[in-house]
């Protein structure tokens, strides 16, 4: 089994998560499972606007992480369009983090992905 994330990053030094409420950890990564033939970028492209509604160019894979046997590919991606933090409706259950808040609901982040947003978006 196959799952792609993608690690969105935007300035002003912001990440995009989807909120869930109850569970641990209460964000993650928007993302999906491949369709047939579908490539990691197109997964990330298409997992994050079905989830976010934030269309975004898929770059380059961050790394393959497997655990339990299921093989998570991580993709970079930034949006298509500008971004306003507070510009996704909170019926969508997503938004913009900085990096600090980023440490509070992720703090087991996978290793080359915090390495990734330490560099993207840098703590002010």
């Amino acid at each position: 089994m196959h799952l792609v994330l993608a690690v969105v990053t935007a300035p002003p030094g912001r990440l995009l998560l989807v909120h869930r409420p109850g569970e641990v950890p209460p964000a993650v990564l928007p993302g999906g499972r491949p369709q047939d033939k579908e490539s990691p970028g197109a997964t990330a492209a298409r997992g994050c606007l079905e989830e976010t509604g934030v269309e975004v160019r898929a770059g380059r894979q961050l790394g393959r992480f497997n655990h339990d046997g299921i093989v998570t590919i991580y993709v970079a991606a930034s949006p298509v369009h500008p971004v306003d933090p507070e510009g996704i409706p909170e019926s969508v259950r997503a938004a913009w983090y900085l990096h600090d808040q980023v440490d509070m609901v992720l703090p087991d982040l996978w290793a080359p992905v915090r390495a990734h947003l330490d560099k993207t978006i840098r703590r002010r």
